[in-house]
Order: C-alpha cells, then structure tokens, then sequence
C-alpha cells in the first residue's frame, strides 16, 4: 500500500513539476488521462519524442514544441505511444499588458472567415495562410477566440519597424564585387527583379531612372534610406563612382513595411520577384513569433526567394527576454522577423573584417546561428543588407544565364556562405556568422557548377562522391535546405533535421557546432565538430583535404522528402592572386585618400609591394608585408592622373596587377549661364588626351561630345536633352580617369558670366570692388563704373589682362555718402553685359550722417556712421527745452530711429563714440 501510495505521489508531483516547467509557455495542464480515447481532433500536451510522434499515424499534427520531449499535439489520443495530459486553451496566449484597445495577430491553423462580430473587426489577413490581424479589446478576443478550436495562437506583440541606417556607405572593393564587374560585365541585374520592403525609394533619383515597377504596395512615403539602400543594390553610377551599386541595370520594386510581414505569394510570382531586401528593425523579441514563422513560410511558398535582413544596430544591448536575458554582447538582434530560418540574416564588418560596435549579434533565441553572414558596412547594417541583396541578385541572373530557371533560395545561401571569408574570430560564432562574403568566390563556384542538390526522407542517408585536386587545401562543404515553417513559440524552430558528414574512408567529419548555452562563456567558445540539430546550415572544413571524399546526407528527423543543396569550394596551394585593384578599378576607388589593395594567396611570409608608371622605374611602397593579411592601405595615393601598375615580390616571384588608374574625381564649373548658351570648364588633367562631355540620359550618362579643351561651349541651351553633366578624362591607353560628380548646371549659382560681384568698405582706403567670374572666355576688356547720385556713372578703372577668375578694384576716391558700382564686360564679339555691385555708404570727412532731414512725423531716420573703434556708438536726442526724449546705442554703421512717437519740432542730436562728442540737428516736421 506505501509503495502504491507512494508511486501515485509521484505521479502528481512529477504532473505539478511538469506544470510549473511549461508554465511559462503558457500552457496549462489540466490532468493527466486516466484512459486514451479515440476522440478526434482533440488537444493535448504529450511526452514523447518528435519521431514517435510522426510515426503515430495520420492526422496527428504537432502545434507547439516546448522541448525535445514535450508538445501540443492535434489528433487522436490513442494513437500516441507516451504520456499525454489534457489541456486548457491558455496555451494558445501571448499577451502583453497593454491599453485595453489594441491589435492582436491570429493565428488560425484551418480556417477563419469571419469579417466583424461582437465588437471584433479583421483589419487584415496576410498572404502566408492562416494570419490575422483583429482589432478589440483583449477580454473580448479572449472570451471570443481563445477556445476556438481552429485557433492555435493569440497574440498583441504588434511592433512597428525602424530603419537602421542613413547614410550611403559604398564600397563595394572588401566583398569583391569589383572583380564580377571588371571580368563578367554582362552579369548587370538586367534580368531580375529586388523588391525592397520599408518606405518608397525616390523613383527620379538620378542612379534609379526609369528601372522601378509600381507594385501597388508601396508607402505613400518617399524617404531618403528606402532611397540609399535602393542605390546600393542597383544604383546606374550616374551621380559618380559612389552612386554604382552592385546590379546597376537591376528593376527594382517597392513594398510597404508598415506591417512587417511577407508580400502576398502571387505579387512576388507577378513580379518575377527572387530577392525582397528587408533593411528595418523591431523591437527585440527572442522568440519565434508569428513574424518569423510567416517569413519561413513564405519561402516554403515561393522557394525561389530569399528574404535579406540586416542584422540591426543594436550590439550594445542587452537581452531582455528569451533565454538570454542580461547576456551583453549576443542576442540582440532587431526583431522576430530575424528568428526565421529560411532567410539571410546579415551584419556589417569594417574594411579589415573588424566586427563594430554597434552591430546587433547572435545567437537567434534557439541557439541557431544569426547572422549568417557579414558585409561590409561602418555606418550600420541596413547597407551590408543592401549589398548582399544585390549580389544575390548578381548569382541569380548567372543561374537564369546557365539553367533558363529561377535559382532556389537555399542555393544563393549556400554559395554565400559557404564561400565567405573567415573574419573576427577564428571559425564559426555568433558575431559574424561563417564570415564576410565574398562575392567573387561565390560566382566562380556558381559559374564552376560546384553544387549538388537531392532530397532525403526519414531515415535515409544520400552520398555523392567529391573529388579534390591534389595541390588543394581549405576545403569547404556546407549543406542548405528550406526548412517546413515551426509552430508560434516552439522552443526549437528546426523541423525536418538533415546531418552533414564527409567521409574519407573510415574518417568522419562532421560539421562545426557552437554551445548555445546562455552564458557569456559558453557563447563565446569556439566551434567543435559535431552534430548539428539546431540549424538548417551545416558546414565542414578540412585544411588539408585528401584527394577523394564521400559526401553524405541523412535525414534525422524528417516529415516527407526534403530537398537540399550542397556546395564546396577550396583553394589551391601556394597561389596568388589580386582582387583589388583590377584593371577596371581606380586608386583610391572614390578619389579619397586612402584605399586599400586586396588580394587572396595561400603563399606564407612576406612580400614587397611596389608600384610603377611605366614598367621600369618601381617604387617601393612598403618591404615587408604579412601575405595573411591580405590587404594592405595606400595612405595618400599620388593623384598622377595616370595610369599605373602594382606588383608584389614573394621570394624573387612577381605577382602584378593589370593596369589600374590612379587620380582623383576632375574638378568641373560652370563658366557663364547665358539663357542661351552656356559654358563648361575644367581643370586640366596633364595625362589627357581628351575629354568626354557627358548627360543624363534617360537611365544613364551618355556621351555627349568629346574635346581636347578644357572648356565646353554649348550654343543652344534649348536643345539640351537635361541640365545635367559630367566630364570624363580619358588617357592614350583608352582607359577613363574618375569624372567629375554629376552636376544640374542651373543649381551652380552661376548666372551669365559673372559668379559674385559685391562692394566692401574700407575705413579710409575706400571701396573694394569684388568680381569672381566664371570665365574669362571670350571677354575683351572690363571696366568699372561709380555713381556718386549726382554726375551720373563715371568709369574708375578697366581690367584689361586677364589671369584667372577672381578680380579686386579699389575705389579710392569715393563720395562721401552713397556709391552705387558696377562693371560692364566687352566681349571680343562686340556685345556687352552690365552687373551691378549694389550701393554702399562711405564715410571719412564726416563722422555722421541722419537723413531724411528734414523728415514727416512717422517717418524713419536713417543714421550712417563711419567706421569707429568703439563700435556701439551712443546717439541721444534732446528738444527745444533741454530734456532728454531719445537715446539708443547706434548697431552697425548704418541703424535706423522710428519717429512714431516723436512730435514736431526741431531736435539737437549728440553722439558719444572713441571719446568724442559730434553733435547735429535734426527737424520733425
């Protein structure tokens, strides 16, 4: 009898133990059954494993995961071999405390039709099946919706999105997109589509023209980082070499991010749409929440597209809810959107792979691994998110080129990642994922074909054999697969788990895995090797690989057939080879002051790096460079305005890169705006042969004309196709140095010739006259002109020889009172154009000047003083009788008194100014 009393003590404590444990999933177990019934569709919590479970048999459907060994399941109870208890429907709650009028997402596993009811009101459904979004009150959704047996989740947590970054930060030389555009200039975007999912990009910026689709789901505003980033994936580089993103001829395609959810299926379908860049945080949630699962979803759907986030701006801090609560450093990534499996989650590191500060960090709330990958950005995440988006864009138009067919998204993840260079610290981590993508390697493996692709079910293992050249070492495999959507809140998003192993021989090797445990330690471990049952990515490196492996794919746990990919790539021994600069590239890169060379060896040691103009004389820049680097700063290039070659000596090898350009952006102004005719100039480029006038075309610069002058004359303004130019030199070698930036003539404050044309007062010297032209082109003489108010204009002076642009006249015998100035150009041509200087008041003789005098009550006196050292002079006004009626302390040398209140009569004025007394009168009348 104890022992019977004492097992069914257990019983209970181990239910009441259970219930505390799952407490915080919100799930409340009622009892445990005493008898399994047959009853279908009902709901309840077992213990059993996930692979039990599937094998129970049809209809049995898992609704949420709570650990390894714990799950809400739908269907027949006697059909599951485990311990199984029933449950209230709380389970199906996540709910803040909020205002009592709030929004709530529904999650709704069959069907939900209804459209309003008792004070409830759809607002929306979203395109992944079964979401809602419903307006009420909470204890009306409550009383209504919780025990609706096609409900599976409630929740309020509705965040509103932020952009992360807002500034252009281009550059696109750290993931060597450069090399793509210089070898494969075809491979443009041309024939793919990005939709960028927040606020509407400006359709008329200049480096998008006349490449956008209306989509119909746009923000009604247009904003400048919707704009920056639209530039980074497919800007033309019509504004200059900073404005080129990564698909220049790209379409892109704007969807509004207000609610941050996936797009209709069938809008990405109508669109031809295979990348959607998301660069916006939420707030913080680890947890995988409805978001997260209707973006795993949505590639499930449409398994042809990859959704790109940033990882967010948010590194410095710290967790507040999920399992890594109070950790700084890891888990703070901006928002559940993030906690999808099937996307690209990507963070930023600077030139030199260095992770910043600000950027957010892994893990995801699992323990997967966030971000996947890192991309060059210093100013925030949103870019580096751009420009993966754009290179996927990039592997997307090689595949169509090679297959006639859309590129799945697990693909284009794998290749990102699994040829991604190692940055931070060694290995796999939560900081910078499997490293910083390199878009070069990612083509050439695409282009080379080294990908595989196959499906698994349970308990299948599929092999295919990979060969490896003998001279090569760093091999990488990593195995991608578009993972089923979890359930709303599971303790583990992975669903169908696949292992990755490469044989050689009797050696195994298994893929490296990181201790997700919530601790600062064990976060920041390295990888081991081991099997992965948390990520839907799994890679395996080998240093140095043997010749022939086995590559094997199981599946583990696995509902139905699962397709994956595979892809690997490695390097070949004691290799060199130059990335940065190519022959399409200037040095620095924008005209800057520093850039960096580039390049990926296998070599060890050191090397000398040199330079030269004519492939004799090299200069030295720097003896003893560390090969493992690979980059190294050119700090003050010389702006030759040439064309030049590099080269680095490994152990008496040279390694050269081609012909590279080296010069800054060409200086370019406005010489006269005439109406009707109009000049350019430019400062002279020694190396020139020639120059190349361009404009805006309706998507990109065209040419215009070419001259071997330094100056432009267009005749006929009113034929112009754009006010906007730019001038590009161009060298005997047929290489372009960096043109000037994109400019709209009109907005250069450049009127007909003369730039400015001002007075400035001289204490007893006189007035400076101050003329910047535009250009001297065409004029023959210059001559200025005063107008003392009472003999009319008389000319001072002429300039007659001309040597530059900026000119000073000194009037040194002006009236004393007003001067009004002006200058009239001769041209060659006999026609001439007059400008006015304005009108200035010169006193020396007289330390005061009041006028009008006499004045009309009302009226204003104008008060001109010289220039004195004292510069607040005092000026006092007495009357008739001897009592003081005015005073004010005189602001400038010219001020103003108001006689509003001032009575007729005559007035006697003193002003104290350098310790001098100057007296007056003045009459009111």
């Amino acid at each position: 009898m104890r022992g019977y009393l004492l097992i069914v003590l257990m019983i209970v404590l181990t239910t009441i133990s259970l219930a505390q444990d799952l407490d915080g999933w919100r799930g409340v177990i009622v009892e445990e059954y005493s008898e399994k019934s047959s009853k279908s569709d009902e709901i309840f919590l077992v213990e059993a494993t996930r692979s039990s479970i599937r094998s129970s048999g049809d209809g049995i459907e898992i609704l949420k995961t709570f650990d390894e060994n714990h799950y809400i399941v739908k269907g027949i109870p006697s059909q599951i071999m485990g311990r199984i208890w029933s449950v209230d429907s709380d389970w199906k709650l996540d709910i803040e405390e909020k205002a009592s009028h709030s929004l709530h997402y529904v999650l709704v596993a069959d069907s939900f039709n209804k459209s309003e009811f008792a004070g409830l009101k759809v607002i929306k459904s979203y395109p992944p099946k079964n979401i809602f979004l419903i307006q009420g009150k909470t204890d009306l959704v409550k009383e209504l919706l919780l025990d609706d047996p096609n409900i599976y989740h409630i929740t309020n947590k509705v965040y509103r999105p932020f952009v992360e970054s807002r500034v252009i930060d281009m550059n696109l030389n750290p993931n060597r997109v450069n090399r793509i555009h210089h070898s494969f200039p075809e491979l443009d975007g041309s024939t793919e589509t990005v939709s960028i999912q927040e606020n509407y990009f400006d359709i008329d910026d200049i480096d998008l023209l006349n490449r956008s689709l209306v989509s119909g789901l746009e923000s009604e505003f247009v904003d400048n980082h919707a704009t920056e980033m639209a530039t980074i994936i497919a800007g033309k580089g019509n504004s200059f070499i900073t404005g080129r993103g990564v698909a220049s001829d790209l379409t892109i395609i704007s969807s509004d991010f207000l609610e941050p959810m996936p797009d209709p299926d069938q809008h990405y379908l109508n669109f031809g749409i295979n990348t959607q860049n998301h660069s916006y945080g939420i707030v913080r949630e680890n947890e995988y929440g409805i978001e997260a699962r209707a973006f795993d979803q949505s590639v499930n759907e449409n398994p042809n597209l990859l959704h790109v986030f940033s990882s967010g701006n948010q590194g410095a801090e710290v967790s507040t809810d999920g399992a890594y609560v109070d950790i700084e450093g890891y888990a703070n990534l901006t928002g559940n959107i993030k906690m999808s499996k099937n996307s690209l989650v990507v963070g930023s590191v600077d030139t030199v792979g260095s992770i910043p500060a600000f950027v957010s960090r892994g893990p995801a709330y699992d323990g997967r691994v966030k971000p996947e990958v890192v991309a060059y950005s210093v100013v925030g995440s949103s870019n580096s998110a751009a420009l993966v988006s754009g290179v996927s864009a990039l592997l997307q138009q090689q595949y169509r080129i090679d297959n006639a067919s859309d590129m799945p998204a697990a693909l284009v993840k794998a290749l990102l990642i699994n040829n991604a260079r190692d940055v931070g610290s060694e290995g796999l981590d939560f900081l910078t994922g499997y490293g910083n993508i390199d878009a070069w390697r990612s083509m050439q493996a695409l282009r080379n074909t080294q990908f595989a692709s196959g499906a698994v079910s349970d308990g299948e293992t599929v092999s295919f054999d990979l060969g490896i050249p003998a001279d090569a070492v760093n091999l990488k495999v990593t195995l991608c697969w578009t993972d089923l959507p979890a359930n709303v809140n599971d303790a583990k998003a992975l669903v169908n788990d696949l292992n990755l192993r490469v044989v050689d021989g009797a050696t195994v090797v298994l893929p490296w895995v990181l201790d997700a445990s919530p601790n600062v330690n064990s976060l920041s471990k390295a990888a081991v090797r081991g099997v992965d049952d948390l990520n839907n990515v799994e890679q395996v490196t080998i240093t140095s690989p043997g010749t022939n492996y086995t590559v094997e794919v199981e599946g583990e746990e696995v509902t139905g057939d699962q397709t994956y990919f595979i892809t690997w790539q490695y390097e070949t021994d004691d290799t060199f080879e130059w990335d940065f600069p190519t022959g399409s590239d200037n040095m620095p890169y924008n005209g800057e002051s520093g850039s960096y060379f580039r390049w990926n060896t296998t070599k060890v040691g050191t090397g000398a790096l040199s330079y030269s103009a004519d492939d004799v004389n090299w200069i030295t820049l720097d003896s003893n460079i560390d090969l493992s680097d690979e980059y190294w700063r050119w700090n003050n290039a010389p702006f030759l305005g040439d064309d030049v070659r590099a080269r680095m000596e490994i152990d008496g090898e040279f390694f050269e890169t081609d012909l590279f350009t080296l010069s800054e952006p060409l200086t370019t102004s406005v010489g006269f705006n005439c109406g009707d005719s109009l000049l350019l100039k430019w400062h002279p480029v020694t190396d020139a042969m020639d120059y190349t006038i361009l404009t805006l075309g309706t998507e990109s610069l065209d040419n215009f004309e070419t001259t071997t002058d330094t100056f432009f004359v267009v005749s006929n303004v009113n034929e112009l196709p754009t006010n906007r130019f730019s001038v590009r030199p161009n060298l005997p070698s047929g290489k372009s140095l960096l043109p000037a930036p994109t400019f709209d003539y009109t907005l250069q404050g450049v009127g007909c010739y003369v730039f400015s044309f001002f007075q400035t007062v001289a204490l007893d010297t006189g007035i400076h006259l101050n003329l910047t032209l535009g250009t001297t082109y065409g004029i023959d003489r210059i001559e200025f002109e005063r107008n003392d108010f009472i003999n009319g204009f008389q000319q001072i002076g002429s300039i007659t020889t001309f040597d530059g642009e900026e000119y000073s006249f000194l009037d040194e015998n002006p009236s004393q009172g007003f001067n009004e100035h002006r200058a009239i150009i001769y041209f060659i041509n006999g026609e001439e154009l007059v400008f006015s200087a304005g009108t200035s008041f010169y006193l020396t003789e007289e330390p005061i000047r009041i006028f009008p005098n006499p004045i009309q009550p009302g009226e204003d006196f104008s008060i001109l003083t010289r220039e004195f050292e004292d510069r607040t002079p005092l000026i006092e006004f007495i009357d008739q009788k001897g009592a003081l009626v005015f005073s004010k302390e005189v602001q400038g040398s010219q001020d103003f008194i108001s006689t509003t209140n001032f009575q007729s009569g005559v007035y006697f004025y003193r002003l104290y100014a350098d310790g001098e007394v100057y007296t007056g009168l003045v009459s009111i009348r």
